[in-house]
């Protein structure tokens, strides 16, 4: 089995971005502008030297549609902007047609989210920073667990490739 190390690291990197800006969200309650920017360029490197033809009306209709969504939303203070902005360049890698999968997975680790935030609300103390009295949670933590899936799904992550093509 040849690895494709490049691939291989924007897949890691796509990943650690993700998790890195969730984790940020769920510590601090804000997802810092580089881990959007990075992804962003890590985007456009994808695009270019490894992954397959780039579709780049299909990715940046998807990341249009997102921020046509989301400034309204977070002109409301429904969602916060690091939300908008981080979700919108998840959706530059899922594209149009992987778009609805994208949002419906970061819905429901969402749900599951704000679930558990209520369920854990009493216990707040005991589970650190993450879980606070104040209203709202870390949404970003549900984008990145969406745009993790999408990855894992599409096979835009060399990793899930990988080991689903492993025989032993």
């Amino acid at each position: 089995m040849e690895i494709d190390f490049v691939r291989l690291a924007g897949s890691v990197a796509y990943a650690a971005l993700f998790i890195v800006a969730a984790g940020w969200d769920a510590w601090t309650r804000k997802i810092p502008n580089w881990t959007v920017a990075a992804l962003a360029v890590l985007f456009v490197f994808a695009q270019l030297l490894t992954w397959s033809t780039p579709n780049w009306l299909s990715s940046f209709s998807a990341f249009g549609l997102v921020l046509l969504a989301g400034v309204p939303m977070f002109a409301r203070r429904l969602i916060g902007a690091g939300d908008v902005k981080l979700l919108a360049v998840a959706a530059l890698f899922a594209g149009m047609e992987n778009l609805l999968l994208l949002l419906v997975a970061t819905a429901i680790a969402g749900g599951a989210l704000a679930l558990a935030a209520m369920a854990a609300r009493p216990y707040a103390g005991a589970f650190g920073g993450w879980i606070r009295t104040r209203a709202g949670i870390p949404y970003g933590v549900a984008i990145a667990v969406g745009a993790l899936h999408v990855g894992a799904v599409t096979g835009m992550l060399a990793i899930s490739q990988r080991l689903t093509h492993l025989q032993l």
